[in-house]
């Protein structure tokens, strides 16, 4: 592959030098092209890109020139600079017979020539062109303008086009970055921060409950020092113990579900917009050691347990090869969660019921792990996780594309998704130095990912300070 890439640069650059010698270009012009170059490189901004297009050609060939792009709209063109001006004030001033077109033309007294981008990366222009035309470049007087000089402004108008391509998008990426640079500021100050208080409002809650169950107990009190049983007071105390009880009950189970979701959405929130994401540009790993099944498996699956009991979806442990093994990882607590999350958002959408072996219809999903001695290198053993769901099994082709951005498979055609999250899941491994797949099966196909852990690691001892660092 890297020998057909490299034969394939080599041909364009045979027909580039080939190229040159057919344009057969003067001195001076030679010397204007590398001179324009050399600057284009030099100068950052985009104001003194426009000073560099319009007086290369007064100080070699002694022609004027104005420089004028279109605006977002596509439609207007503004005269950005030229050669007798400088840098302009008033964009609608210039040559009023100066219009968009596709091909070079002549006016009364000038040579106009359609400043084109680069098509690679004119996808990546917050706005569209029409056709690409990211402008208009005008040469005056046109009477002095020959054939020759006219192909040769033709090249040099090309080669301003695709440096002023990528001048703007170099700021359009500053800007953007300065944009997401506010944002996390933002949102750290106005999402992150006040989110903390729900801790403190989960805490009074818990306290409320307390004394709720406090006052129970003071009412099952005066009931046990009833006189009569039939009692008309004793049996109203009775009925307020047991409805009491009861709301205390609902409300706890609602304040461990909040609980729940608050940790939850706290480490999403935290491992998702983490500072350090974007100030590095990429997804920064905070490892730490956790018990892998409490700590990340089993919160994330119950969040989805009771779609999976909606959709009549049966949930077991039984691919589990090493129930009792702890296992010693560092993994991103926060984005590995996410990855199950994906597994079991997409279980929930795709699982499919199904007839085994003994003809009895099945529908589950199923999670579990297993050591891969000497997976990834000798004295590096991978561990494997896999959720499996019943269903039609993949195609062998498809499921190598699966993990691919965007991609769906015709199958899920059904189901909203944007194809974005097994992509997720795929970079999240593979920045913890492991790999992904899925495995089609007999009823069903198995998802996995596996992460490396070398076999000189300490082992496991009882002491509970350590086991509650350990992923298994």
């Amino acid at each position: 592959m890297h020998s057909s890439k490299m034969e394939s640069v080599r041909a364009r650059i045979r027909e580039k030098q080939e190229s040159y010698t057919l344009y057969n270009f003067e001195r001076l012009q030679e010397e204007a092209f590398a001179s324009f170059f050399d600057l284009a490189q030099e100068y950052t901004t985009l104001d003194n890109l426009y000073l560099v297009c319009t007086l290369v050609p007064k100080e070699f060939f002694d022609l004027d020139t104005r420089l004028y792009l279109l605006d977002q709209d596509g439609k207007t063109l503004s005269l950005m600079c030229s050669s007798i001006n400088g840098l302009e004030k008033d964009f609608s001033a210039g040559n009023p017979e100066v219009v968009v077109q596709e091909d070079p033309y002549f006016t009364d007294s000038s040579y106009v020539i359609p400043i084109r981008g680069n098509r690679a990366v004119g996808e990546l222009l917050p706005f569209q062109h029409l056709k690409e035309i990211l402008g208009m470049f005008e040469i005056f007087p046109a009477e002095k303008i020959n054939d020759q000089q006219r192909f040769f402004l033709e090249k040099f108008t090309n080669r301003i086009g695709y440096n002023l391509h990528q001048k703007q998008l170099i700021h359009q990426n500053l800007h953007h970055i300065k944009f997401i640079n506010q944002l996390v500021a933002d949102i750290d100050h106005n999402v992150i921060s006040p989110n903390l208080y729900y801790r403190l409002f989960l805490r009074k809650l818990r306290n409320r409950i307390k004394e709720e169950a406090a006052i129970q107990e003071k009412v099952r009190e005066l009931v046990s020092f009833c006189p009569e049983i039939d009692d008309r007071s004793c049996q109203k105390l009775r009925e307020i113990y047991h409805a009491l009880g009861n709301n205390i009950e609902s409300l706890d189970e609602s304040r461990k579900e909040m609980e729940r979701h608050y940790e939850r959405t706290s480490l999403y929130l935290e491992t998702l917009l983490r500072r350090d994401h974007f100030k590095h540009g990429t997804y920064v790993l905070r490892k730490q050691r956790c018990n892998f099944r409490t700590e990340i498996i089993e919160p994330t699956l119950a969040r989805y347990l009771p779609q999976f009991k909606q959709k009549d979806i049966k949930v077991d442990n039984r691919l589990d090869e090493v129930p009792d093994e702890l296992l010693e990882l560092g993994v991103d607590k926060g984005l590995l969660a996410q990855v199950y999350d994906n597994f079991f958002s997409n279980a929930v959408k795709y699982t499919e019921e199904i007839q085994d072996e003994y003809d009895y219809r099945v529908k589950f999903v199923s999670y579990g792990k297993k050591r891969l001695k000497d997976h990834f290198d000798q004295g590096v053993d991978g561990v494997k996780f896999t959720v499996f769901t019943t269903g039609t099994p993949i195609e062998v082709d498809e499921g190598d594309r699966l993990f691919d951005e965007g991609y769906r498979s015709p199958a899920s055609e059904l189901e909203v998704g944007t194809g974005h999250g097994l992509h997720f899941v795929k970079h999240i491994i593979e920045i913890h130095g492991g790999e992904v797949g899925v495995e089609p099966q007999k009823y069903g196909n198995n998802f996995y990912f596996i992460l490396p852990q070398r076999q000189d690691q300490t082992a496991v001892t009882d002491d509970p300070e350590e086991t509650r660092s350990i992923i298994w």
